[in-house]
């Protein structure tokens, strides 16, 4: 009997190795600043008067999928994300304790994590491959300003922190064209609520190679509302082309 009940555990965990499955991705993206943001004082314009440029961050994900009915699938994720800029303010404006007047030197500087875990269910699993479920965001973002007067000399700091996790809608659906090995995929999470709005949109083409190796080249957009949090919002769009190196197991 017992002989037998090894036999079986070891047949069944077998089994199931050949039905787990998962991704890994490993990319990286470029994003463009445009929109507001606000600390203690003015809304101000991230472009002309923090200074941000186009910037280039990495992001990886990870799937894991099972065939244990009720229980969902799991997606974890962490994108790092930061813009920094320099220059002569055109405009006067506050900024938290600071006034920076015109012909003031700014340098300005963004960094925010970004922590994803997802909860998901596969509907359809053939040439359309499509996904739903619950991902929970955690942002993590600290924004420092430093005014330098060019007569004087005279150099004020002020740095801002915010963290908050959002709780979103997700969805992936993912094309095969026949006789290819080349997919479609369109992935996003989404949601709106109490002055607060966030996305995060990707859409790209993938060509898979041997032992599901791929490739895959996109784009990529991310909007961040965030309304008064820890006296900070901003309301702003950034998107870029995006590629990244995945295996499909």
């Amino acid at each position: 009997m017992k002989k037998l009940l090894v036999l079986t555990t070891i047949t069944t965990t077998l089994s199931m190795a050949d039905i787990v499955g998962g991704e890994l991705n490993l990319g990286f993206y470029t994003h463009a600043p445009s929109g507001t943001a606000n600390y203690e004082g003015d809304t101000i314009n991230i472009e002309d008067d923090l200074k941000w440029g186009d910037e280039s961050d990495m992001f990886i994900k990870a799937y894991l999928e099972h065939p244990l009915p009720i229980v969902p699938n799991i997606k974890l994720g962490y994108s790092n994300f930061g813009h920094s800029g320099s220059g002569t303010v055109d405009s006067s404006f506050r900024w938290g304790d600071l006034s920076l007047l015109s012909s003031n030197n700014v340098q300005s500087n963004f960094d925010m994590q970004m922590y994803d875990i997802t909860f998901y269910y596969e509907i359809l699993d053939n040439w359309l491959n499509a996904d739903i479920g619950l991902n929970i965001k955690y942002l993590d973002g600290t924004v420092d300003v430093t005014s330098k007067n060019q007569l004087t000399g005279f150099t004020e700091s002020e740095s801002n922190s915010f963290s908050l996790p959002i709780p979103m809608a997700y969805a992936k659906f993912r094309f095969d064209f026949p006789t290819t090995d080349i997919s479609f995929q369109t992935e996003g999470n989404y949601i709106s609520y109490d002055g607060h709005s966030l996305y995060d949109l990707e859409a790209g083409v993938r060509y898979t190679f041997a032992m599901g190796l791929g490739l895959e080249a996109g784009y990529k957009s991310l909007k961040l509302k965030i309304d008064d949090i820890d006296d900070f919002s901003m309301d702003t769009d950034f998107s870029g082309v995006y590629g990244k190196a995945v295996w499909d197991f």
